[in-house]
């Protein structure tokens, strides 16, 4: 199990069974909207450039965390979840530079704009000014 996996009581499935197409025609049977974190909709992986098997440190810190890793291809998470009718609200975001991978080069807004960009819903951030102008800025 990922960490952040759940356990459907009374049943074995994650989070990786209930974010499939099927598993999603069975959560819209029951409710509205779904609250996946935001690495099942577009995942940050690491870079191994050199091919040594570990994580390249992008940024020449000595340190891994986010700005070390890229965002990958967006998943189709949130095109299913609305193909059944189902809102997508996302979470938690934040607008340090080592939450943010280098893709976003620093930029919390080019984050939220990702996600706005593949049709999220809804934002759960801890800099909720920054979602808001990054919101603003999306539809301007």
């Amino acid at each position: 199990m990922k960490p952040y996996d759940f356990v459907v009581t009374g049943d074995k499935r994650t989070n990786n069974d209930i974010l499939t197409a099927d598993g999603l025609k069975e959560v819209a049977t029951y409710a509205d909207g779904i609250s996946p974190w935001k690495a099942y909709l577009i995942p940050n992986v690491p870079v191994d450039a050199n091919g040594d098997g570990k994580p390249d440190d992008l940024n020449a810190d000595g340190k891994m965390d986010e700005r070390d890793k890229v965002a990958a291809k967006p998943t189709d998470v949130v095109k299913n979840a609305h193909a059944t009718g189902l809102f997508v609200q996302t979470w938690t975001f934040r607008s340090e530079p080592r939450r943010l991978a280098s893709t976003y080069n620093g930029d919390p807004a080019a984050e939220y704009r990702a996600f706005l960009d593949i049709g999220v819903d809804g934002i759960f951030s801890d800099f909720a000014d920054q979602a808001v102008a990054a919101r603003n800025n999306a539809t301007n």
